[in-house]
């Protein structure tokens, strides 16, 4: 029981200490994370990279259709042709491309998906979209603008200084920008088709943004990892490098330091909650290891081996005055019931730090430390009236008390025999009474 209020007044020390651990740990463990999370992030936008660059083939490769000016859907691309001739078949190739893209990403967060061409003699400067949106249309409009199709969506989306980037082979994502009219906030994988070193088509797949939340709360979700995109503390925000942008533009992302705190929280208590429970489980086996069950003392075959390092000690020894006659005349629940009693009552007149222990049937050895030989005395006096001045099962109880003070270099074991000769000389003079050894009384 001591054990236990040590514990408790320890509680909040203890607490804070394995707080704390967990939540550096937690901390750091998240901030290792950051750069796993980058390498995932530039393996995502690769394999998107990887997906539309294989259209460049089919692009160079592709049929031609008659068709006249206007706008046309085929297998739900829609294409807007500027001017009545051959217009190159897309349509299957556009769908291969979602398809293979939904395999990288959620539909969801696929936007748009366009090809684009630019004006080059014959070249009729067409456009493909999946889906075609009434934003597009309206930017063909050739009463509304004068420059090239290609030229608009790329200032429409905001891309003229990534466009001017471009050179053989080049491919940019973008920054995330809002699209006019529709207000989605997209970003853009932008892919350039060169023939014979001429810039001839640009195929576009807009992305929303949520894809980037999206492939953070996936590596939040499988791991301990509290990372999230919304603004954080600035010592727990970081820049996630995109690949393929102009200017390195970054992805910033955050530690959750409330969430981080309330998991470190819950988890510290869930931890320090059961580990009272285990050490409260050990007190108890070790309690009926060492104690006696009946009187909550310790046992002496527990104790005696610890005795042989006792030293500077006082020992009392307490022997219930005609046990046997109450065993005999009134049985052994009723003598159980005078033990309970006694040993509470001795329990009530000793400090924490004494030891009590169960010596034999109805015979007790008290070990006292750093006790002054007036004290020592007065304390014995103490327990021996606290015994016989109430009744105990309706009889009159009273125990007999011999002690002893540990001298220089003596075995304790010496000194409980000498407290032991003491005891028989208060049994032999009229019992209820206090005995010290004669070592004592010279002390």
């Amino acid at each position: 029981m001591n054990n236990i209020k040590r514990l408790w007044f320890f509680k909040p020390c203890l607490f804070f200490v394995l707080f704390s651990g967990i939540y550096s740990s937690l901390f750091y463990y998240n901030v290792l994370s950051i750069p796993i999370l980058e390498k995932k992030i530039n393996i995502k936008y690769q394999e998107i990279v990887d997906i539309t660059k294989r259209f460049h083939g089919y692009y160079i490769n592709s049929n031609t259709v008659e068709l006249e000016e206007g706008i046309h859907n085929f297998n739900n691309v829609g294409i807007i042709v500027n001017k009545t001739g051959p217009v190159k078949v897309l349509s299957p190739a556009i769908n291969l491309l979602s398809q293979s893209l939904l395999k990288a990403i959620d539909k969801k967060y696929i936007w748009t998906i366009a090809v684009i061409e630019k004006l080059h003699g014959e070249n009729t400067g067409n456009s493909y979209f999946l889906p075609l949106r009434d934003i597009y249309i309206k930017f063909n409009d050739k009463t509304l603008h004068d420059s090239l199709m290609l030229d608009r969506i790329v200032k429409l989306e905001g891309l003229d200084k990534t466009y001017k980037g471009f050179h053989n082979y080049d491919i940019r994502i973008t920054e995330v920008y809002t699209e006019d009219s529709s207000n989605e906030r997209i970003h853009s994988v932008i892919y350039p088709i060169y023939l014979k070193s001429k810039l001839v088509s640009v195929i576009i797949v807009d992305i929303k943004e949520g894809w980037n939340d999206s492939l953070v709360s996936d590596l939040s979700n499988k791991r301990w990892i509290f990372i999230t995109r919304n603004k954080g503390f600035d010592w727990a925000t970081f820049n996630i490098k995109v690949p393929y942008t102009l200017n390195a533009p970054s992805l910033m992302v955050s530690i959750d330091i409330f969430k981080l705190l309330s998991v470190s929280f819950y988890l510290s208590s869930a931890i320090y909650l059961f580990s009272i429970f285990l050490y409260c489980f050990y007190l108890k086996i070790n309690n009926i290891r060492c104690n006696d069950r009946m009187t909550g003392f310790f046992r002496r075959d527990f104790i005696e081996s610890k005795l042989k390092r006792v030293e500077g000690a006082s020992f009392l020894i307490i022997d219930i005055d005609h046990f046997k006659q109450v065993n005999d005349n009134y049985g052994h629940d009723v003598g159980d019931k005078v033990i309970k009693v006694v040993t509470q009552r001795i329990k009530e007149s000793i400090r924490e730090d004494d030891i009590a222990i169960r010596w034999g049937g109805e015979e007790f050895v008290i070990v006292f430390y750093h006790m002054r030989h007036d004290f020592f005395h007065q304390k014995a006096e103490m327990i021996r009236a606290r015994i016989e001045r109430e009744r105990i099962e309706n009889m009159h109880i009273t125990i007999s008390i011999g002690g002893s003070k540990q001298q220089h270099s003596e075995l304790a074991f010496d000194a409980i025999k000498r407290a032991d000769i003491a005891l028989y000389q208060s049994k032999n003079t009229g019992r209820n009474r206090v005995t010290l050894d004669k070592n004592e009384d010279d002390a």
